[in-house]
């Protein structure tokens, strides 16, 4: 059952995975287009999100929503499970669609009723953020302008609009950025051996906010973890 709920909560969080950084000398034109989209991403505040995460065959699932990054991050979104060896399980205890609440403290995730009848009764888990995550466009944006081997792939069309592609390594990771004529980001992705996440964003500048989940009904991660 411990298994299970990691499960839901990484599928949940998929799209604030953490990435390091580094340089190369073919990277100064590709950086200074990636701190250009930066600086646009940062003004803008706010967009809709459209994610989808995998992890080889286990398990898959597409959160949307909004999320804000002004004031911290801040936002609401819709996840539901699509696939994988872990779906049934995943669905009992996160639900489907499920929700995860955005806040600058910590994201919260919602639960069915079948969690928290082991957790006296609370539905949503508060997961504190890692520091070291890239919790907003422009964070991903920067971490990829930093890579080593960070370089213009070329052309692209994303879902109709036109973009720029970037590439990159950090790590591990693989990192992917397009671009489109305004120098916002359209989409990025990552792939971390079978893990891969892939944001699309638009809509920039749309409202973006959620609600704290009572705390009467919140359970931390470290004591659903502790809990087994």
């Amino acid at each position: 059952m411990r298994h299970g709920r990691l499960v839901v909560l990484a599928a949940v969080g998929a799209l604030l995975a953490g990435c390091g950084g580094g340089r190369n000398s073919g990277a100064d034109e590709a950086a200074g287009a990636l701190r250009t989209a930066r600086q646009k991403v940062t003004a803008a505040g706010s967009a809709r999100i459209d994610a989808t995460m995998r992890t080889g065959g286990t398990l898959s699932s597409r959160s949307t929503g909004t999320l804000g990054w002004s004031r911290g991050v801040e936002g609401t979104l819709t996840v539901r499970v699509t696939g994988g060896e872990l779906a049934a399980s995943t669905r009992k205890l996160g639900g489907d669609p499920s929700q995860t609440r955005f806040l600058p403290d910590a994201y919260y995730t919602r639960m069915t009723d079948t969690f928290a009848a082991g957790q006296d009764g609370r539905h949503w888990i508060r997961h504190p953020y890692d520091t070291a995550s890239d919790l907003t466009p422009a964070d991903a944006l920067k971490t990829l302008g930093a890579a080593e081997d960070v370089h213009k792939v070329g052309r692209a069309t994303v879902r109709g609009t036109a973009t720029t592609h970037y590439r990159g390594t950090s790590g591990e990771q693989r990192l992917e950025v397009w671009l489109d004529a305004r120098h916002l980001l359209v989409q990025r992705a990552y792939r971390e051996g079978e893990f891969t996440v892939t944001v699309r964003y638009s809509d920039y500048g749309i409202r973006a906010t959620a609600e704290r989940p009572p705390a009467h009904d919140t359970v931390d991660l470290a004591d659903v973890a502790a809990g087994g």
